[in-house]
Formats: C-alpha cells, sequence, structure tokens
C-alpha cells in the first residue's frame, strides 16, 4: 500500500470490520501499516532526501549546514548539527532531519535514486500484515479479525473497553472470565460445535491441539508461517466455521 494513500482510522475500521474503540495501533499491526509516528518521521526524511540531493529547489540545500573541513557527501561525512539552545528549534524540520539523517547507515544515504531510498526507510516501520491466506468469507473474517483485535461480543473485551451491558467480564457458563481462549476452547456452552471444531483441526494437523492453550489459539487466529499453504487456510476456514455455528456474534454489539 503506497504510504500516501495509508487509510485513516476510520478507513481501517470499515474494510476489515472492526468495531470503533479498537486499538489504532492493533489496527495498524493487522493491515500491515505504519503508526502515524513512523509515517511522519518517513515523510520528514524523503523530504531531506530530495533536498540533499537537490530534488527541491536549490535554495533549501543552502540552508543545510556546511564542515568548512569537508566536502559533505551522503557516503562519507555526517552533516554538521545546528547548533540550537531551545527544544523548539531542535525539533523543527532541518534540526531533527539532520539529526535522524546523520544516524542512518551509508548505504541509505547512497541510495542511488528517491524511490531506493524510500523502499530502504520503509523496511524499518512498515510491519507484515496478518495474513487471512486468501479466505474469502467477509462475515467470518470480520468476526475473526474482531478476535484478533481484542474488541468483539466476548465479555471480557467489551468489559475491558468499559461497554455499559459488560459489568464483569464472567462468561455466562459462570466458570470464568469469557476471554478468546476460553471461548475458542473451554466454554462448556458451545461443546457440541468445538468437538467438531477442534476434530476438523485435528484431522488437518494431528498435533496441533496438542499445543498449550496460547499457541493454539494463536494458530486458530492467525495461522502458523511454518505451515504449509494448504494447511492455513484449512485452519483459519474451521476457525470462522466454528465462530459462525456458535451464533455467538450475531446479535448487535450494544
Amino acid at each position: 500500500m503506497n504510504i500516501k494513500n495509508s487509510p485513516s482510522r476510520s478507513y481501517c475500521i470499515a474494510i476489515k470490520g472492526s468495531i470503533r474503540g479498537t486499538s489504532r495501533e492493533k489496527i495498524y499491526y493487522e493491515l500491515g501499516l505504519e503508526s502515524l509516528r513512523d509515517r511522519r518521521w518517513y515523510r520528514k526524511l524523503t523530504t531531506f532526501y530530495k533536498i540533499f540531493t537537490i530534488q527541491a529547489p536549490p535554495y533549501l540545500f543552502k540552508l543545510i549546514p556546511v564542515n568548512n573541513n569537508h566536502y559533505i557527501t551522503r557516503s562519507t561525512h555526517n552533516i554538521p548539527p545546528f547548533q540550537a539552545k531551545h527544544n523548539f528549534f531542535k525539533n523543527t524540520f532541518f534540526p531533527s532531519s539532520i539529526k535522524e539523517w546523520n544516524i542512518l547507515d551509508a548505504s541509505i544515504r547512497n541510495a542511488e535514486s528517491f524511490s531506493v531510498f524510500k523502499k530502504q526507510i520503509l523496511t524499518f516501520i512498515r510491519p507484515s500484515p496478518n495474513s487471512v491466506f486468501n479466505c474469502h468469507h467477509p462475515q467470518g473474517l470480520k468476526f475473526l479479525t474482531r478476535l484478533r483485535l481484542g474488541l468483539s461480543h466476548l465479555r471480557k473485551h467489551k468489559f475491558n473497553h468499559n461497554f455499559q451491558d459488560s459489568v464483569n467480564p464472567i462468561c455466562k457458563c459462570g466458570q470464568e472470565f469469557e476471554t478468546t481462549s476460553h471461548f475458542l476452547l473451554h466454554c462448556p456452552l458451545y461443546s457440541d460445535v468445538r468437538k467438531t471444531f477442534l476434530n476438523k483441526i485435528k484431522s488437518i494437523k494431528s498435533n496441533l491441539i496438542d499445543k498449550n492453550d496460547s499457541n493454539l489459539v494463536n494458530i486458530l487466529l492467525y495461522g502458523d508461517m511454518s505451515l504449509t499453504t494448504e494447511i492455513n487456510p484449512s485452519i483459519l476456514n474451521s476457525t470462522i466455521d466454528f465462530l459462525l455455528e456458535s451464533r455467538r456474534f450475531e446479535k448487535p454489539l450494544l
């Protein structure tokens, strides 16, 4: 996704089916987007690259400090920092850009083109999106994404986000908090559909259900990159079938 066209938070909510109030950081991580802070860092350095390589108006290049003892190049020398007495000035464009520029490896500063520089900078800040392994089930993927993001119909999720109808996180079964792990693996209210669900998982790869709860839940929600491209979609589709057959997420959220 082009950083210039990175979606806003509300757009992320719409395209992933998440709920308003979901952590912005979790949404960005799910989609493989850099944070707003990193995006600003990216824009600052790419703009400075243009200035330093005179791909911007030349008068901007003349504002960069010069070391009288050396000819400054991208690959050999750091740019002399601005002498600033106040933090306000230090945080303005040129002083802060030069500080960040000097930290970069010479191989990045010496990128042969603007497009190469952008690509190298993005490798630092852009996470890989969480895959759905080409699963095609809009409703099921919406429920799956909500569990991944930690804000769904489950009482523990709603309690954590101060929903008025969730004054405590205890599951209706009365045994423990209604967490993702409890819902997927333990709640007696869904024993029948869970039995079918776990039998499917066992038939896909027999040793998966032997993992501890935390690891198993992670695989059920995200798959496992060490598994094949045939196994991972089967796991996620089986999880989606369970979410739909449980009917836990059908009612309105409030």
